[in-house]
């Protein structure tokens, strides 16, 4: 039975105890503490004392010789920053490699840093602020036999976007063997799909709801348990800039979850979420309470994959107000077959639903929101060509009902073709009566999305066939996307806006040889934003990006972009913005990559979860490392 233990075990570094005898003196490693008389152990010891180790990790910033380091002054400067985390590089290199040597122990280290230096654009050009950032991503891993010791150094002073930051942000120790593993410490998490529970890091959008605390699991061939109680300090990443501060909750979360294997083709079983929350409210804290239960089935048909989820969340406060309940419900289905596939998603979310006077409040001042442990599907495509992300569709988790659509057909080897339809809409028809009170009215069922303008539909195709040449590297792309979606306002419906987009997007791509290659993207949008109104003002505009880039493999890559926009109301107030950049790779380990120029900014989106970029002209310079 104790085979099947995994133990994952994240200890809890101290501001004194990440010395080397500090580590040591808390029990945690000794020779004979609870992990057991392994030698690899001993070893950690011996590296942690040597002066190698300690010189390495003194000039990465994490000592003095006189201890810890809060705001050293080896940070003031920018240009000694860098010259710090680049010697760093090779002393940490070489005590990796003395520790790999020692008894089967694999030691890896992920090293990412940022800096940037320039200006920021907002509010249509009328606010211009000075911008210089430097971060460095330190992730180490060491493993012996089936135990993993984990752990992130972080230093943001400042942050490209987000509160500074010195110190550990992320410490495990993990035990994995067989069918059971338990976890201690830092850990992401996912519930099925996501209705229940989705913790995930997005370093780009700067959103983290990873938890501390315990994990269990106990795999079998008939079932699956999950078992894991943490806390989640949650920092609301749309508050970083927020002139009120940064808004701040803390959630003591647990969840259970049980998985039956009948058979090799279906599986279903369920989850409970419960969590205890302190949230801001006008300045004081309040407690709040969320269950959530959930059903699941997921089957593997002779003609096809079909998966379904079904939650409920009641949330109660301890001041009685403000308490809501509601759930969500999704499903897939997909199947494929030779040279083709087809998959289909439907989604009905209702956790929050909110009268039209709360539509323009942000989600994030409603402590009755979706909560942030919580990420369903999206169910519509997520785009990587630049215009077809810069005004993406924000997915209303709280009430919104929609289904996606999604198929490829390959006639050939080198033809490919595919297509994808999208709607959404919320759940029900809201009016309006004279005395400015709001009422629902029966505008079709609330489970099918509507085309009706009342209810903010949302609509999305996509198509694009790309060819491939002999080589198999080369090739030839078009896209095609378009976009339609309704911002209804129920007071002055005249003065309801419907936003359209159509985006033609050239790809291609040549390899000259084994080393060099050529690649080109050129992105045309169409925008036309109307109002029934003629107090209102109609616009039309343009948007057009080139992007180019020349790569010589393994050893460096150049290349542009250049944009371009009819608009008069872009939030940075330019026209015209363009970017050089260029990317080199040092030995096996090392790549710099670095860029100067204008970026126009816009949506970023990750599972539905967004923040905007503001506009930015300077010099950017990141170096990734993998030891």
């Amino acid at each position: 039975m104790m085979d099947g233990l995994k133990l994952r075990i994240a200890g809890k570094v101290r501001s004194e105890g990440a010395r080397s005898e500090g580590v040591w003196s808390e029990g945690l490693f000794r020779n004979d503490g609870w992990v057991g008389r392994a030698s690899w152990i001993r070893n950690i010891g011996r590296l942690v004392r040597t002066e190698r180790f300690r010189t390495a990790v003194r000039l990465a910033g994490l000592f003095r010789n006189d201890g810890w380091v809060g705001r050293a002054s080896w940070v003031r400067t920018a240009g000694y920053r860098m010259l710090v985390i680049a010697t760093s590089f090779l002393y940490m290199q070489l005590a990796s490699t003395e520790l790999a040597a020692q008894d089967n122990i694999q030691v890896s280290v992920n090293n990412i840093m940022n800096y940037g230096y320039g200006e920021e654009s907002a509010n249509v050009g009328l606010t211009q602020l000075d911008k210089e950032y430097f971060e460095n991503f330190s992730d180490v891993r060491i493993i012996a036999d089936n135990v993993t010791i984990g752990f992130r150094y972080e230093l943001s002073q400042p942050a490209e976007y987000g509160p500074e930051f010195n110190g550990f942000r992320r410490r495990y120790i993990e035990y994995e063997r067989d069918d059971l593993s338990v976890r201690v410490g830092d850990f992401y998490a996912l519930a099925n799909r996501g209705l229940s529970m989705n913790l995930f890091e997005d370093r780009v959008i700067r959103y983290d709801t990873g938890a501390e605390g315990f994990r269990a699991e106990y795999d079998r061939d008939k079932f699956r348990i999950e078992a894991l109680a943490g806390r989640i300090n949650y920092l609301e990443h749309l508050t970083f800039d927020s002139p009120s501060g940064i808004r701040e909750e803390v959630y003591d979360l647990r969840s259970f979850s049980l998985e039956l294997k009948p058979t090799r083709k279906v599986r279903f079983g369920g989850s409970m979420t419960y969590a205890e929350g302190e949230l801001p409210e006008f300045g004081e804290t309040v407690e709040n309470e969320i269950v959530i239960p959930e059903l699941f089935v997921h089957a593997n048909l002779p003609f096809g994959r079909w998966h379904a989820s079904i939650n409920r969340r009641e949330m109660t406060f301890a001041n009685e107000s403000d308490s809501t309940s509601g759930g969500g419900f999704y499903t897939s289905f997909s199947h494929a077959g030779s040279g083709y596939g087809i998959t289909f998603e439907y989604k009905n979310y209702n956790y929050d639903e909110v009268d039209p006077f709360e539509w323009d409040t942000p989600d994030y001042e409603r402590n009755t929101r979706i909560s942030p442990f919580q990420s369903p599907p999206i169910a519509h495509k997520e785009h990587s060509y630049s215009l077809m992300t810069r005004d993406p569709h924000l997915v209303n988790f709280d009430d919104e009902v929609g289904f996606f659509l999604e198929g490829f057909y390959s006639p050939t080897y080198q033809i490919n073709l595919n297509a994808s339809f999208a709607m959404a809409s919320i759940r029900e028809t809201w009016g309006i009566n004279p005395d400015f009170t709001v009422f629902k009215e029966k505008d079709g069922p609330t489970w099918l999305p509507s085309f009706s303008d009342e209810r903010n539909p949302y609509k999305e195709f996509y198509i694009d066939g790309e060819y491939r040449f002999a080589d198999f590297l080369s090739y030839v792309k078009a896209a095609y996307n378009y976009r339609d979606k309704m911002i209804y306002n129920v007071f002055a419906p005249d003065f309801s806006e419907k936003v359209r987009m159509n985006t033609f997007v050239l790809d291609g791509q040549m390899v000259i040889n084994s080393r060099w290659s050529v690649k080109a993207i050129s992105e045309h949008q169409f925008v036309s934003e109307t109002f029934e109104s003629e107090f209102a003002e109609n616009k039309e505009y343009y948007n057009q990006m080139l992007t180019v880039q020349v790569s010589r493999s393994p050893l460096f890559s150049v290349g542009g972009r250049v944009e371009f926009t009819t608009s008069e109301e872009d939030p940075s107030g330019d026209k015209f913005w363009y970017t050089l950049e260029g990317s080199y790779r040092i030995g096996r380990t090392h790549t710099v990559m670095a860029s100067y120029g204008s970026e126009r900014g816009g949506f970023v989106c990750t599972n539905g979860v967004c923040r905007i970029v503001n506009a930015f002209q300077g010099f950017r310079l990141s170096v990734q490392s993998s030891f």
